[in-house]
């Protein structure tokens, strides 16, 4: 299966052409077609799903929580998320040595670093209003993560990495970088800390080891449930996945009713499977 999804994207993305948003959505759809999985595809940038909050730098920053939301469902129906920020690095110092052996650097906003490394209070910002606790109520930093595509070898690769994991060397400076020493650790609930490669990201994700676990007890996740539940149904999404989620939704207190702004993050599903 993973060696379908990693033929499959490949032949599709484009490094030429492709910016970071339209590399994901190449991964997902060869994700959905070769695996249990649906990809709800949105529209990014501009004003959609933007949050306010307070910087480690006392500034007040507004960015988009992330450009992706992956959700993943274990066999015994427990529930995995992560807000996943995409990035493109065509120029890591370290690459060019031709080396992943220590880290990756790639370029980043400094404001969506801290927001997801961090997991600050946020507020709402355009008329999107998630709960201000949205990232700090999960105990596992897991819940905020980046994808970063780069070509080694000349083949597209992921490299995945929790957020708070990620490196930033200078205030407000947008070089990142990936330890890759951490992808041999696991963290909190056996996630992955880090993946170098797609084929790590891949089998991290269809293990059940990517992103933080969902307790629908507390109001925060039932929130996040509660959004991606009703853009299931609206997409289509099969019956099994609609179990899953409404099974996981034990509380309707953070039920959609609709008055609500859309939560335009598109959102990757899959279930965990034998590789």
């Amino acid at each position: 299966m993973i060696k379908r999804i990693v033929k499959e994207f490949r032949s599709n993305a484009s490094w030429a052409v492709h910016n970071e948003v339209e590399l994901f959505r190449c991964l997902a759809s060869a994700i959905q077609k070769f695996s249990r999985s649906t990809f709800i595809d949105e529209t990014h940038g501009g004003k959609v799903c933007n949050v306010e909050f307070d910087s480690v730098l006392n500034t007040t920053e507004v960015c988009e929580i992330s450009d992706l939301l992956i959700m993943s469902i274990s066999r015994t129906n427990e529930i995995r998320a992560t807000f996943w920020q995409a990035k493109k690095e065509k120029k890591s110092r370290w690459l060019f040595r031709n080396s992943l052996t220590t880290c990756l650097d790639f370029t980043g906003q400094f404001n969506q670093w801290d927001l997801l490394a961090r997991r600050p209070t946020i507020r709402p910002a355009y008329g999107f209003n998630p709960p201000h606790d949205l990232l700090s109520a999960f105990d596992s930093a897991s819940i905020g993560s980046f994808g970063v595509f780069y070509e080694h070898k000349q083949n597209i690769e992921v490299a995945h990495s929790v957020a708070e994991m990620v490196t930033c060397a200078k205030p407000a400076k947008t070089s990142l970088a990936i330890n890759s020493y951490l992808h041999k650790y696991n963290y909190h609930h056996s996630e992955a800390i880090g993946c170098l490669t797609l084929d790590g990201f891949l089998h991290a994700l269809f293990a059940f080891r990517i992103g933080a676990l969902i307790d629908s007890r507390q109001t925060a996740h039932a929130w996040l449930i509660s959004r991606v539940l009703s853009k299931a149904k609206a997409s289509g999404t099969s019956a099994a996945f609609i179990r899953a989620l409404s099974a996981a939704l034990i509380s309707d207190r953070a039920t959609s009713n609709g008055d609500e702004p859309e939560f335009n993050v598109s959102i990757l599903i899959v279930r965990e499977e034998n590789q």
